[in-house]
């Protein structure tokens, strides 16, 4: 695993890298960290005008934790998982109070946030020497580039290594990070997309004529517009337009009008399950 797997990788980061993102213009770390939470689970180019927003409306913590919950959840939606929301703002409010911490044990303790999220921010906006941050993407691309293998192949360790060891010299390690963010998400996919890629030359996994694994690609998962977690999202906007509240009667009307398309609204047991699941992440009251 050595250097030679990210040859030209600067090169072509200065040339075709995702430099328009908005949050790679700051390294204020609560705009990176409003882009860390809204970029789990959600494209980027979704996320892009939900960031320009909230960090409009909300620029730093103290705004975003004196916000009703109500309004922010009513921001939030169309993002999903809302319950990312609800952690976010119990951060800003820690932070407001005590500041930011500047290692990674710290930042784990904040609601929210695991090991990827800490270290980012830590590499991305506070400057904070650290271990690498180990996306999806990221892990892809190490294991198959420097190990010719894929990431469950490869010890946890063994890619943090890898990692640190291939950084160009002319790359600090917020910009390797993007780099390397980069050519994963564009090329070293599921499927790989190998042509083009600024890592081919130096590709192991390419160079050991490997294919992707099976079963590495993504299990089918209920389709959204049937699912419980849509009969959730259908109750918490019911409940926002209430500021929040839910009430028995107002959970049963909000579901008979899905219905017809969504079956656990048809199953009164499911609804009560859906509104205790709610009440448990704290997204509704009532």
């Amino acid at each position: 695993m050595g250097t030679t797997w990210t040859a030209g990788l600067a090169r072509w980061y200065a040339a075709h890298g995702r430099h328009d993102l908005p949050w790679r213009q700051t390294q204020d770390p609560w705009a990176v960290l409003v882009s860390e939470v809204m970029l789990q689970q959600t494209q980027v180019t979704r996320v892009i005008p939900y960031w320009l927003d909230f960090t409009a409306r909300w620029p730093d913590p103290a705004s975003f934790a004196a916000a009703p919950r109500a309004d922010v959840l009513r921001a939030w939606q169309g993002l999903g998982y809302p319950r990312r929301a609800a952690a976010l703002l119990d951060t800003a409010a820690l932070v407001a109070a005590h500041g930011w911490p500047h290692d990674e044990a710290g930042l784990r303790s904040l609601p929210g946030i695991g090991r990827y999220t800490a270290r980012a921010l830590l590499t991305l906006a506070l400057g904070v020497p650290s271990a690498p941050p180990l996306d999806v993407n990221i892990s892809r691309v190490a294991a198959r580039a420097g190990a010719g293998a894929e990431p469950n192949e490869v010890p946890v360790s063994a890619l943090e290594q890898c990692i640190a060891g291939a950084r160009p010299r002319s790359l600090d390690p917020r910009r390797y990070t993007f780099a390397l963010f980069d050519a994963g998400a564009l090329y070293c996919r599921v499927t790989p997309a190998c042509d083009g890629c600024p890592l081919q030359r130096g590709c192991a996994w390419r160079r050991l004529g490997r294919a992707p694994a099976a079963g590495s690609t993504r299990r089918p998962l209920v389709p959204y517009a049937t699912s419980m977690r849509r009969l959730r999202g259908v109750l918490l906007a019911a409940a926002l337009r209430n500021d929040g509240d839910l009430t028995h009667e107002a959970a049963r009307t909000a579901a008979a009008l899905v219905a017809a398309t969504l079956p656990p609204a048809r199953d009164p047991a499911l609804i009560d399950q859906a509104v205790a699941s709610l009440r448990a992440d704290r997204l509704i009251g009532g």
